[in-house]
């Protein structure tokens, strides 16, 4: 085959020509191909690639087609008028999340719809910023919220002005914090790489990493179960410090401070007290305020002093305590809890580690721990009996089920942001998605689900719930049994 490339061509040849196509003159008849040009790593320029065949050219006849080509197309399905979108998760965001959206468009009359589509592709997809016009596009949202596509740039602008409206994220929080009622507060570290953010600081965290981070305060309901409000400060800040000014801003008189065991210090406690804050702290079981020692099983079970939690008798003993704090006046109290079935579980856990780790574990050690086995020991100015003490801090284990859904289920440990104000308006949409995922834990837990299902899970079986686009009009695409079952069970109407 003689191919005779030439850029004399003929002017009526030349006029069939277009970008991305060539010329080829093969045995005195011209041809017209597809090509493209890609760079080449080895060479260091760009080398062009042949493509198909388009068809012939004549002076007579002009273009003429491939017949092939022409087959191609006559066989080849149009798939041009059907498209694919997440349904399950929008259509639950838009029908039973109302209490949320409603307050959100209260506040945020003219940005709520946007702030509510990348609180959705946090909650459904986990994405980062860069990611949120391709995932909001996969989605059915936009279409029930009417909204047109939007870049990564206006998903930045929209953070930027929710961040910088603090007044408007607390007109938002208050909705759901209703006077009287307790609430807890608590605080986790989130680490950053942004070097322009002054709230990006050098601290130590609860695990004694020395990074750059800041802190997230949270204020969650125990009437509710829900989060309620949240603020941001500084990494090199002292939690104690910072308390009091969370409290003020939310308008606040009454919430109890629950930390962990690692927050217990005697400088902590004499500033929790210098405040006259309310709180719980537990105790290490080697703190020198509890003497074991005197606390026997049968000294715990002498009169009546347990009460029944979750069908388990916990028995407890209250000690008074000199306050450290000279200008304090609150009594301050160390109440000793024995859970008795934990008591057991721990004995015969430690007299099996003697056989399996005997390097670290011993018979003597046992009896000089065997006392503190099933016990917690906490330290509190409450005006509470022991029972309710106890149940303000088992609550505890709820924020610990809402910080481990925001740093591994929404992935928001860290963050890249670089401008303080995106962080802020970042944050306040991870505040919702938060609110989302807690209000699905509940709602599963409530139904006795939690055994068999878990929110993510909740939330990826929705995924699989679709709308199908044939020809300009939307069906509910097939989903499977086991999806089925679950959106009966949950009372969620697709339709």
């Amino acid at each position: 085959m003689n191919k005779k490339p030439s850029s004399n061509h003929p002017t009526w040849a030349l006029a069939h020509k277009r970008p991305g196509t060539e010329l080829r003159l093969i045995r005195g008849n011209y041809y017209l191909y597809e090509y493209k040009t890609v760079y080449d790593k080895e060479k260091k320029r760009a080398r062009k690639i042949s493509g198909s065949l388009l068809g012939s050219i004549t002076e007579k006849d002009g273009f003429v087609p491939s017949a092939k080509r022409n087959l191609e197309k006559a066989i080849a399905p149009d798939f041009s008028g059907i498209q694919c979108r997440e349904y399950g998760v929008s259509k639950l965001i838009m029908d039973q999340f109302t209490v949320y959206t409603d307050a959100l468009q209260k506040v945020f009359p003219d940005q709520w719809k946007d702030i509510l589509a990348i609180a959705y592709c946090r909650f459904v997809y986990r994405c980062p910023l860069k990611n949120i016009p391709f995932r909001l596009a996969s989605g059915y949202l936009s279409d029930l919220l009417d909204l047109k596509p939007f870049s990564e740039k206006y998903s930045s602008n929209i953070l930027n002005s929710i961040g910088a409206d603090r007044e408007k994220i607390l007109q938002y929080m208050k909705t759901f914090i209703t006077s009287g009622e307790y609430l807890l507060m608590d605080a986790t570290d989130i680490f950053s790489a942004s070097e322009h953010i002054n709230l990006a600081q050098k601290g130590y965290n609860s695990s004694l990493q020395y990074d750059t981070q800041f802190s997230l305060m949270y204020i969650y309901s125990s009437d509710s179960r829900m989060p309620v409000y949240y603020r941001l400060l500084p990494g090199n800040i002292r939690e104690v410090k910072s308390f009091k000014n969370c409290l003020r801003e939310a308008g606040l008189e009454k919430a109890v401070i629950i930390a962990d065991k690692g927050f217990y210090s005697q400088t902590n406690l004499e500033m929790l007290l210098q405040e006259e804050l309310l709180f719980i702290l537990p105790l290490r079981r080697n703190n020198t305020f509890i003497s074991y020692q005197d606390l026997k099983e049968n000294t715990f079970k002498s009169g009546d002093s347990f009460f029944t939690h979750e069908q388990r008798p916990i028995w407890y003993k209250t000690f008074e305590i000199a306050s450290p704090a000279k200008s304090s006046n609150k009594p301050l109290k160390a109440i000793v809890y024995l859970d008795e079935l934990l008591r057991i579980r721990e004995d015969a856990d430690y007299l099996r580690r003697i056989k399996t780790h005997p390097e670290k574990y011993s018979i003597q050690e046992y009896h000089n721990r065997k006392d503190r086995f099933g016990t917690i020991a906490l330290i509190t100015v409450l005006n509470e009996n022991e029972e309710g003490t106890y149940e303000t801090y088992k609550s505890r284990m709820s924020i610990e089920v809402m910080f481990d859904s925001m740093k591994n289920v929404l992935e928001a440990d860290h963050t890249y942001m670089q401008n303080e104000q995106t962080l802020q308006g970042w944050m306040f949409v991870n505040h919702l998605t938060l609110q989302w995922y807690q209000h699905l834990y509940l709602e599963l837990k409530e139904k006795k689900l939690l055994k068999k299902i878990s929110v993510n899970d909740y939330i990826q079986l929705l995924t699989d719930v679709k709308k199908i686009r044939i020809n300009g009009s939307w069906y509910l695409n097939e989903f499977t049994a086991h999806t089925q079952r679950l959106i009966d069970k949950l009372g969620i109407k697709l339709i």
